[in-house]
């Protein structure tokens, strides 16, 4: 393993062996402070879930009907709100005002560029999301490859991009940033490629997002989450693969099911969250077109309820 790597796996190696350690401590000082005390979690929605033509305003709405505690917009829902008239500093205000809260929104496309000229190419497209992201109220954001060139995407590159673009979104608009890793990616599949990407940046506050679909299919074992300093994780995607889909090098995002309907051993990795004492979002995050053609507010319902139904099994009830 990588000298690097091992730098930023340090804390959470050292909770495994400490057994009941300090972070697992705090969980469990707020055990379940989440769902009516059924959760050490929020539980969160990625609105791209529900369908494409439903408004973003629209889809605040649903979300506040529902159970779920937060929501995690796309960038294009965003601008299309502003382009429509709407004030993204307004929207971010009555999404709390509902109860509700923005985790993290998707995302800063490009902005792990392929070379440095690219990305300083793109300053400007990255400022207007930033700006618009800082408005709604987020906490984080997404820094995502160049999906049209990802076949070139090389990880020293992409670190200096991560730094670079941490420092704007933290210095210029007071947001985190997390890393995603994508299994269609092949210098970025797997949980400890974004890792490299974050440790080789020197970003004092380097994340990543595990998202319990891409670990199968980019090929992230469930066990890896016990080596993370529960700090170093942004957001966690949750979405379940359906039976006899074998783990795949292309996109496939269309195939996500909700949690417990597919193969995924999704209560595993939850209970390894709880045990090294992460506290951040659980996000619902399905992209699955016969979803997207159901009732919204039945099917959040369903939703809600499978993904409690998996936190339930995973961590120790009061």
């Amino acid at each position: 393993m990588k000298a690097s790597r091992r730098l930023f796996f340090q804390a959470g190696v050292a909770l495994a062996a400490a057994g009941i350690t300090r972070d697992r401590a705090r969980a469990e000082d707020k055990l379940h402070e989440w769902q009516n005390g059924r959760s050490p979690w929020p539980i969160c929605l990625d609105t791209a879930t529900l369908a494409k033509d439903l408004p973003l305003e629209k889809k605040v709405e649903v979300v506040a009907r529902s159970s779920f505690d937060a929501l995690e917009p796309w960038d294009r829902e965003l601008t299309a709100y502003e382009e429509a008239g709407g004030s993204l500093k307004d929207l971010g205000k009555s999404i709390r005002d509902k109860g509700l809260f923005v985790p993290s929104v998707i995302g800063l496309w490009g902005s792990l560029g392929n070379t440095k000229e690219g990305f300083e190419s793109r300053l400007e497209e990255h400022h207007t999301r930033l700006r618009m992201i800082r408005d709604i109220g987020s906490e984080h954001v997404q820094i995502i490859p160049d999906l049209k060139q990802r076949e070139t995407f090389s990880k020293d590159i992409g670190a200096w991009c991560y730094r670079r673009i941490s420092e704007i979104a933290l210095n210029d608009y007071g947001l985190k940033t997390g890393i995603i890793f994508l299994n269609a990616v092949p210098q970025l599949k797997t949980m400890s490629d974004a890792v490299d990407v974050g440790m080789m940046s020197g970003w004092p506050d380097a994340k990543v997002i595990p998202d319990t679909y891409h670990n199968f299919h980019g090929g992230t074992e469930p066990n890896a989450l016990r080596m993370l300093n529960p700090d170093a994780i942004a957001i966690f995607q949750f979405a379940d693969s359906p039976k006899g889909l074998e783990r795949q090098d292309t996109w496939c995002d269309e195939k996500r099911v909700l949690p417990g309907d597919g193969v995924l051993p999704l209560a595993k990795q939850l209970k390894i969250l709880f045990e090294i004492g992460y506290t951040g979002c659980v996000s619902l995050e399905l992209y699955n077109p016969a979803y997207r053609k159901r009732d919204p507010d039945e099917f959040l319902r369903e939703a809600h309820q499978k993904t409690l139904a998996v936190i339930e099994q995973a961590v120790p009830q009061v």
